[in-house]
């Protein structure tokens, strides 16, 4: 979630790949999905722990960090940045900030 702290991330790194649940080695360091960005690694272990603990709302809480996505931000992304000067200058752009590794 937009806001969440590096600390929090890392602690939902922690949870995750400790649960037994989330199969984190593509994340560790000489992974396939190693990365030194933080947002990217909390994604794939929270995306992780979420598929592996069965799909339910409550196991993708991580104390209020997490949500659920049912479409590729990267979508949107792409289409703001394609009419993102049109809506700004109309006062419609808002500030919206989603990641998705």
């Amino acid at each position: 979630m937009p806001g969440t702290t590096t600390e929090k991330l890392v602690a939902n790194i922690n949870y995750a790949c400790r649960s037994g649940l989330a199969d984190c080695r593509a994340i560790q360091e000489g992974g396939p999905c190693y990365s030194t960005d933080i947002i990217k690694v909390a994604n794939y272990a929270m995306n992780a722990y979420y598929y592996s603990a069965g799909h339910e709302d409550f196991n993708c809480y991580f104390d209020g960090s997490g949500r659920i996505v049912y479409d590729d931000p990267r979508l949107r992304i792409s289409l703001m940045k394609q009419t993102g000067s049109f809506m700004k200058q109309a006062g419609l752009l808002e500030e919206t900030i989603e990641f998705e590794v």
